[in-house]
This record gives C-alpha cells, sequence and structure tokens, in this order.
C-alpha cells in the first residue's frame, strides 16, 4: 500500500456493500476510480452493472484486478491509468474511495460528463466543506461551486478505524447528484477573488482581487457591504451577472 498515492483500503465489508447498493448500478455503465485490489468491485459486481471500468494507476493493484477479474472481460474492463489525465468512456455512475489529495480535482473534472449519480468516499472535511451553508465555519468557494454544480447528500461518516492503513481523519459517503447548471470562467474567477477574502465586504474582496476599480464596483449595489461569508451561492452569481454587464 503506497501512501504517496493516498491509498487506505476500507476493510469493512459491510461498507462496500452499502456503498454498492447506494449506487444502483443495475444495467448501468459504472466508472470506479480508484479500484485498488477489486474489493468494491466485487461488491457492484453483485448488483449486475451492464459494465464497470475500473480505473487504476499503480501497476501493481492492475495486476491484481487482471487477475482477479480475468473471467469477467465482459463486465469488467481494467483501466490502467490517472482518471485526471486518460480519455474516459460514457458512464452512468461514478464510484469510489477516491485519494484524499486530488478530491477536489476529481469531483470538478467530472461537473460537464453526462451521469447520473456518484458514490464517493472522501475525507469527512472535505464533505462538510461541501455541504457547508452561508456563516458556517466551512463555508467557502468549495461550497458555493461544488452546490451550484450538483444536489449534494452525505450518506454517512466512516470511521478511520476501518480502513488499513489506518487513516488520521474519518471519512464521509457522499452522493452527487449532478444539476445541470454550468459557470461561466468570469463567474468561477468572481467566485474565486470573493472567497480569498470571505471575512471582508464584498466590496472590500474584489478592490483586493485587483480585479475591479473602485468606480467599477459601484455596480454591486445593495451587495457592495455584504460579508462575502454570508452570500448565498445565488447571492454569487448575481453578484457576477452585475459585474459582468458592465
Amino acid at each position: 500500500m503506497r501512501k504517496r498515492l493516498g491509498q487506505c483500503f476500507l476493510e469493512d465489508r459491510n461498507i462496500l456493500k452499502l456503498e454498492a447498493r447506494l449506487a444502483a448500478v443495475n444495467g448501468k455503465r459504472v466508472l470506479e476510480i480508484g479500484a485498488g485490489d477489486g474489493r468494491l468491485t466485487e461488491e457492484l459486481l453483485e448488483h449486475e452493472p451492464l459494465r464497470i471500468y475500473a480505473v487504476e494507476k499503480d501497476e501493481r493493484l492492475v495486476g491484481i484486478l487482471d487477475n482477479k477479474f480475468c473471467g469477467c472481460e465482459e463486465r469488467v474492463i481494467v483501466v490502467r491509468g490517472d482518471v485526471l489525465k486518460i480519455e474516459l468512456p460514457e458512464y452512468d455512475v461514478v464510484v469510489g474511495n477516491i485519494p484524499y489529495y486530488i478530491s477536489s480535482d476529481i469531483i470538478f473534472s467530472l461537473k460537464h460528463r453526462g451521469f447520473e449519480r456518484a458514490v464517493l468516499m472522501v475525507q469527512k472535511e472535505f464533505a462538510q466543506k461541501m455541504i457547508a451553508e452561508p456563516r458556517d465555519r466551512n463555508y467557502g468557494r468549495l461550497s458555493v461551486t461544488a452546490q451550484i454544480y450538483f444536489n449534494i447528500k452525505v450518506e454517512r461518516t466512516v470511521p478511520r478505524h476501518l480502513f488499513r492503513p489506518v487513516p488520521r481523519v474519518d471519512s464521509s459517503i457522499i452522493i452527487l447528484e449532478p444539476t445541470g447548471a454550468s459557470l461561466s470562467q468570469f463567474q468561477e474567477n468572481v467566485i474565486r477573488y470573493l472567497f480569498q477574502h470571505r471575512n471582508k465586504t464584498v466590496r472590500n474582496a474584489l478592490l483586493d482581487s485587483k480585479m475591479f476599480d473602485a468606480e467599477e464596483l459601484e455596480a454591486l449595489g445593495k451587495f457592495a457591504k455584504k460579508r462575502v461569508k454570508t452570500l448565498s451561492k445565488e447571492e454569487c452569481l448575481e453578484i457576477a451577472g452585475l459585474l459582468e454587464n458592465i
């Protein structure tokens, strides 16, 4: 098990069964991110998916997967490579216990893919940031952008002692369903610049970003003196709309 690849394997078979059940993969094309040694893949197969694309970058584990599913070539296709770099096939459902250090990169790489749902294991703190509401301690850019792109449910917490090797943090199972919304580069920039200074007023946060000057920010109107940390995702989009038209 290689810590540099973020590999901590879930030992609890009941949690693996829960993930497979939540994914609702019957008759679906499944993208499994970080298939590891295939323990979650086995549970997914019990629910009769059309096909599983089991993506794994560790060559040692790819060998294990090839051996384990050598009689299931029609239903389990082992894909060698980094899920963030390879060309992916079409899929309906995403499943995976994904490495903590690239959770954000993986999740947002999915935002424009036409999948139905994703069932993912992520760091508990990351999950809490995704669902945080205005004024919450964890509320920030991740919260706003994730909630624009996805309907998010935290299904349950998974304690760290159920993994080997034992990580330093607990995990959470999250369910994502795409909203169909998208953000322009301008909108993403405004949200990023706002939440670089979440405790400041909207006007001061955007002034500090150097993206706008004081005269341009007159367009903010009622939002100028609001604190960034109090803004809803709808208000963030409204601010971007006001500024895009100046």
